[in-house]
């Protein structure tokens, strides 16, 4: 800021070499006025800019200005797996995945200890397979003795009534004892089944698989080697190739409709970049708003957690006067620059501004397209 003194209310710029020559005038005026006593002055001395600060000049050109706002916003994920334990007092006896792992569909990720279930399973499946066989054979063994009571009835008796009361009794004993041995032989083999269906179950159970593809997020801290709780999450897994990024400002709510194509930036991380996004499903819009990306960088994809930047317009002003900001000084805020006369010294300018934006500042009175101000 430059040096300037109040003489009875008007302002003046005095020049840094001019100071000495300002004091040594008042000195000579109040020596020559004897004792009489000098009219009082109201002088404000305002510090010089450094003489080494380099400087040059730039022009009043035609522009945009424009105010913007930055908004953090986070990338999260829209599909994923959230994986809990089927059963509870089970031994965790092998976790196959870390954090930051790709996996696909079906692929393990947890054994819980099966303890003897292999063997309770392969034993079951065995006496259904046995019980199924001999089932299958009561009908021809039923066929057979029949066969040999009727014999026995036509070759050792003579057929009299009460040899045929006989046949019959026996023939209706048969006929009961195979439904009998059937009725006995289904029941165990279901019985059967319906243990073996809960030992695969627990089998089942004890192998946890991923049901989707994609990057595993979290895992409970020493996961193996605990014991199972039901129902309790242990660990997560998101599809890092789809996702939103989220805010929480009021702003977005104000400035976005649909449609509209923001600029985000990522500095950090293996997904830094610049990228264009687009409200997503704005009427459902709240305190959480969601944005989709439009372009950005080729990247194996976007973590979790990973922040970017909006740029939200809160003003703008299209094709108008505009300087820097750095070529604008304040003084009682009231905004001048300086220019340079015919004799290159440079001199004062009051001004008049408008909207005051991210980098340059509207420029309504004072100044014409083409001018040129002292620029640092």
């Amino acid at each position: 800021m430059r040096k300037y003194v109040h003489f009875n209310g008007n302002n003046r710029i005095i020049p840094a070499f001019g100071r000495m020559l300002l004091t040594s005038v008042l000195f000579a005026c109040l020596t020559l006025s004897g004792c009489s006593k000098p009219e009082e002055e109201n002088i404000v001395v305002i510090e010089p800019e450094e003489e080494s600060i380099p400087y040059g000049l730039i022009a009043v050109t035609r522009d945009d200005v424009i105010l913007s706002k930055s908004v953090t916003c986070t990338y999260t994920q829209t599909r994923e797996q959230t994986v809990s334990f089927p059963v509870g007092g089970k031994r965790v006896s092998k976790v196959h995945v870390n954090v930051g792992d790709s996996v696909n569909t079906g692929d393990l990720l947890i054994e819980l200890s099966e303890d003897n279930l292999g063997a309770q399973i392969d034993e079951l499946e065995y006496k259904i397979a046995k019980n199924t066989l001999l089932l299958g054979y009561l009908d021809k063994a039923e066929e057979f003795d029949k066969e040999s009571a009727y014999n026995s009835f036509v070759y050792y008796t003579d057929k009299e009534e009460d040899d045929i009361k006989k046949y019959d009794k026996n023939i209706e004993s048969i006929e009961r004892d195979y439904d009998y041995r059937r009725e006995d032989y289904n029941d165990e083999i279901e019985f059967d089944k319906k243990k073996l269906q809960k030992l695969k179950g627990e089998q089942s159970g004890s192998k946890i698989c991923a049901t989707m593809s994609g990057t595993v997020y979290s895992v409970k801290d020493h996961l193996e080697g605990s014991t199972s709780k039901k129902d309790e999450v242990v660990m997560k897994i998101v599809d890092s190739r789809s996702g939103f990024f989220e805010s929480s400002d009021e702003d977005c709510l104000k400035r976005f409709k649909d449609g509209d194509v923001i600029e985000m930036s990522i500095v950090y991380g293996n997904a830094s970049g610049d990228y264009e996004l687009t409200p997503y499903n704005i009427s459902s819009w709240g305190e959480i708003q969601r944005f989709d990306i439009l372009s950005g960088p080729e990247n194996e994809g976007i973590d979790v957690g990973t922040t970017g930047t909006l740029k939200i317009i809160l003003e703008k002003r299209e094709n108008v006067l505009s300087l820097p900001l750095g070529a604008i000084y304040y003084a009682d805020e009231k905004p001048y620059v300086y220019v340079l006369d015919e004799n290159n010294f440079r001199q004062m300018v009051w001004i008049e501004t408008g909207l005051t934006g991210d980098d340059k500042v509207e420029i309504t009175g004072g100044l014409s397209e083409g001018d040129k101000v002292v620029y640092k």
